[in-house]
């Protein structure tokens, strides 16, 4: 009776925890589409982002580089209570750079993640609904930045991008993907003098959809 007393608990600690890892990767994404009209955005739905002002890599050994960017790819599926929504970047641009080249090796995935408010207490572990912002990761993106004869390799591996910030916390307007990331340095002729990583910041506005949010 012992041994099923303890089998039934462990039953019902492994039940919970699949349960609660199946709501913490859970989301989904809202569009207009058409105009107008909120729907979870579908599998193939188009996001397409560019730079307000300048994206800026700001390397210990290249200094400050700045660019205009876009990033761009379509979703490989909608989301559910199990799933988050990723997809392969067909777009990724640095062009018009400060005084460096930046060549963009493999544009690799996006992943969004709902993020949640959280209880008083504040544990992770007591999340309550969306905030209509999701947490942006990436997966084998990978540039090559060469500025005053320094050449820096760097490649993103389920790194923490940002924020995308949804159209309900812009007061209805065009939802916004804020970068502030470390990107790993992978390689490059200067080696270790390129720094173990490099900073990457910068607002992106999403031009498509023209509205968007998270759950």
């Amino acid at each position: 009776m012992k041994y099923l007393k303890i089998l039934g608990l462990a039953a019902i600690a492994a039940a919970a925890l699949m349960a609660f890892a199946g709501s913490a990767s859970a989301t989904t994404l809202t569009c207009t589409e058409p105009a107008g009209t909120k729907v979870t955005c579908p599998k193939g739905t188009l996001i397409e982002s560019s730079s307000e002002g300048h994206a800026v890599l700001d390397n210990e050994a290249l200094g400050n580089v700045e660019c205009n960017s876009k990033v761009a790819g379509k979703t490989s599926n909608a989301g559910s209570s199990t799933e988050t929504v990723s997809g392969n970047i067909e777009t990724l641009t640095f062009e018009n750079c400060t005084s460096a080249v930046v060549v963009v090796l493999a544009k690799g995935t996006l992943e969004i993640h709902t993020e949640y408010t959280k209880e008083a207490d504040g544990h992770e572990t007591q999340k309550t609904a969306s905030t209509n912002n999701g947490t942006l990761t990436s997966t084998g993106a990978e540039v090559t930045v060469e500025k005053f004869g320094f050449h820096c390799i760097f490649k993103t591996n389920g790194t923490d991008l940002g924020t995308v910030t949804g159209s309900s916390n812009k007061g209805g307007a065009t939802a916004t993907l804020d970068i502030s990331a470390r990107i790993p340095r992978t390689g490059g002729r200067s080696g270790i003098f390129c720094g173990e990583s490099s900073p990457w910041t910068g607002s992106y506005i999403v031009n498509k959809p023209d509205w968007m949010d998270v759950d």
